[in-house]
């Protein structure tokens, strides 16, 4: 054979070998990337869309028409910002995309503002705005205050104060209500052409805003829905967003099992209900206010309330003399203290002091402590033993878990 012939059959075999041990990847759909389309008003605008997902993905912008694509996104949960010169930003959150699926966003609509006013809020159609939060505007430039004070509108109108502050060598302002806006109630920032910048430029044209506040809420409870181990002295502490009607949620309060107790307010937004006496040990709660609870602007409660919380078991939380005190004084009484109010007859019948003294007796100070002493003295250099066995019980039939006991010495 020849040498051309060889090298011929060589190059056709290595060939056939490539074609037949080569395999192409398995291909899964899930891989393919989707795309995100959408439009930006008003139209002619050139808006900036970033693509978020705790950093930045990737940028667009639109054509004239307001269209825009996003490109090769990987599938997932994306934020979306959108911005132009001289209008507001808005953001899309959560948005999903699907592998190999083209996701189409609902039209935003952005709100112009003048150029010296890099961001504010709540933005523009911003919904449940807390009571309590400030209004902020971040300008692009150093501003006069007192002119931007002067030109600044909140309607209806709230009572408040103004802070400044410095950043990035830009103003920023923040305004704060004395107490709270009104709740689940609409209002318009406003901030005319008189406002000026430390150079003398006004706004190029008025800013307005429109924003709605958040209904009335439960903000946090003391305890804390599904606590456990709680104290049977405890009370209930419940804390409003807005300034109730007193009566209101008084007559809308309830627990179960039911417990007599009182009502103080640290002020309109702030309850705490006290029992009578304390809570039952070892026992699951349930406290509910109801939406027929209102504040002082007659918004009521968007739902009820309901929250739990389980108290902890029977026990003693001090006694004297301490376990394994030595030297006690011949004369010293003994002293317990339960966390909850104890049905004092099972108590005694569960004590026992060893070795056992003449002419001693229980004396109670209040529901939960007693002292057991007498007139006559401990025997000297006397170990004692005392014990409280598990029939001791609360004012509700709940018992001690375990057997409680301490020794003591006494001196001469």
């Amino acid at each position: 054979m020849s040498s051309i012939r060889c090298i011929r059959l060589f190059v056709v075999l290595f060939m056939f070998l490539a074609i037949t041990c080569t395999k192409e990847p398995p291909y899964f759909l899930e891989d393919e990337p989707g795309k995100i389309v959408g439009v930006v008003k008003p139209k002619g605008v050139i808006a900036k869309i970033d693509l978020l997902q705790g950093i930045l993905i990737q940028t667009t912008f639109t054509d004239s028409s307001g269209y825009f694509e996003l490109d090769s996104v990987v599938a997932g949960v994306y934020n979306i910002e959108f911005s132009a010169k001289n209008y507001g930003r808005q953001t899309l959150s959560e948005v999903i995309v699907a592998p190999a699926q083209v996701t189409t966003l609902p039209d935003v609509n952005l709100k112009p503002v003048p150029e010296q006013i890099a961001t504010f809020s709540p933005v523009n159609g911003a919904d449940n705005f807390p009571l309590t939060a400030s209004i902020q505007i971040e300008f692009a430039t150093l501003m006069d205050h007192n002119s931007v004070e002067n030109s600044f509108l909140l309607i209806p109108g709230v009572e408040g104060y103004f802070v400044w502050e410095i950043i990035s060598g830009n103003s920023k302002l923040s305004f704060y209500p004395d107490d709270q806006y009104i709740s689940n109630f609409s209002y318009t920032i406003m901030l005319t052409t008189d406002a000026r910048t430390s150079y003398g430029d006004t706004l190029s044209f008025d800013f307005k805003s429109d924003f709605k506040t958040e209904g009335v809420k439960v903000s946090a409870t003391i305890p804390e829905n599904e606590a456990t181990y709680v104290s049977p002295q405890s009370a209930i502490y419940i804390y409003f967003n807005s300034r109730m009607d007193r009566a209101s949620v008084e007559q809308n309060f309830s627990i179960t099992p039911v417990t007599i107790g009182n009502f103080r307010w640290f002020d309109s937004r702030r309850l705490c209900f006290q029992p009578g006496t304390f809570f039952a040990s070892n026992t699951l709660y349930n406290v509910k206010v109801t939406e027929n609870a209102r504040d002082i602007y007659y918004s009521y409660l968007e739902d009820d309330k309901i929250f739990s919380f389980e108290t902890e078991p029977l026990r003693i939380t001090t006694n004297y003399p301490i376990n394994g005190a030595t030297f006690v004084s011949r004369s010293t009484p003994i002293i317990i203290t339960f966390n909850t109010h104890v049905n004092q007859e099972s108590v005694e019948k569960a004590f026992t002091l060893m070795p056992q003294v003449e002419g001693w007796n229980f004396q109670w100070s209040d529901v939960t402590r007693f002292q057991y002493s007498g007139t006559t003295k401990l025997q000297s250099n006397t170990y004692y033993a005392v014990t409280i066995d598990t029939t001791s019980s609360d004012a509700w039939g709940n018992l001690l878990p375990n057997n409680y006991g301490f020794i003591f010495r006494t001196g001469d």
